[in-house]
């Protein structure tokens, strides 16, 4: 029964962030906008023979969703602290780890977002097709956007109430997502090189991460919002 209603609760507040997001928009058009700029400003700026396009379309890649995707972050907690309804929400009978599933949920689904929109123009603009192999491309994009979601979560968290709180965030949260950066370019590389087996490796150094994050944000997410 409590983990039925942990669940609906759950679900209630993904459905009212997204909901909210649909209705006003405001991180996610500002994320993908800032997204397809990066992409075109990388792929200018990268002037390489096009044999060496498949060691640096994963790197392009993921700096361009990293970097855009700190927009959706920033924003994660910053609607109910600008709507004076945080502290309300923290009385609310919700689990403090609940909530920060809920958020991390949030979260993920906007970096699958910035996914769909960077695939393509990536393909577009460095002619190299991410999606040619398309089960492990899905299984490198899930295991780091969760990477991303769920150490970004905490740090926003953390960055919420600040007034300087942009700059912050990407300070604190580049050192902490550099191992998810650099797994899934590596990754990302070894699966269009046809290297699957070191593909695989990576595969598992990022779950590992993402699944220490999530159960790491679950248990000290109280003592975040506390403070």
């Amino acid at each position: 029964m409590a983990l039925s209603h942990a669940a609906k609760t759950w679900w209630w507040l993904v459905h009212k962030d997204l909901l909210r997001e649909l209705r006003a928009p405001r991180a996610w058009p500002a994320m993908l906008i800032l997204s397809l700029a990066l992409a075109m400003v990388i792929s200018v700026q990268i002037d390489s023979p096009s044999d060496q396009h498949l060691e640096l379309a994963g790197g392009m890649f993921w700096l361009a969703a990293f970097f855009a995707g700190t927009v959706a972050l920033d924003r994660s907690f910053s609607g109910e602290h600008e709507q004076a309804c945080w502290q309300g929400l923290l009385l609310y009978p919700v689990g403090p780890g609940t909530l920060f599933l809920a958020k991390l949920a949030a979260n993920f689904l906007a970096f699958c977002a910035l996914d769909v929109v960077l695939v393509p123009a990536f393909t577009l603009l460095s002619g190299v097709s991410l999606f040619a192999q398309p089960g492990p491309f899905l299984a490198t994009a899930l295991v780091a956007n969760l990477g991303f979601s769920a150490v970004g979560t905490l740090v926003s968290a953390l960055t919420s109430g600040l007034s300087q709180r942009h700059g912050l965030l990407v300070l604190l949260l580049f050192p902490l997502v550099l191992p998810v950066v650099l797994g899934a370019v590596q990754a990302t590389r070894a699966m269009l090189v046809g290297d699957f087996s070191s593909w695989w490796r990576w595969i598992q150094l990022l779950s590992c991460f993402a699944a220490v994050f999530v159960a790491l944000g679950t248990l000290i997410f109280d003592y975040l919002v506390e403070d």
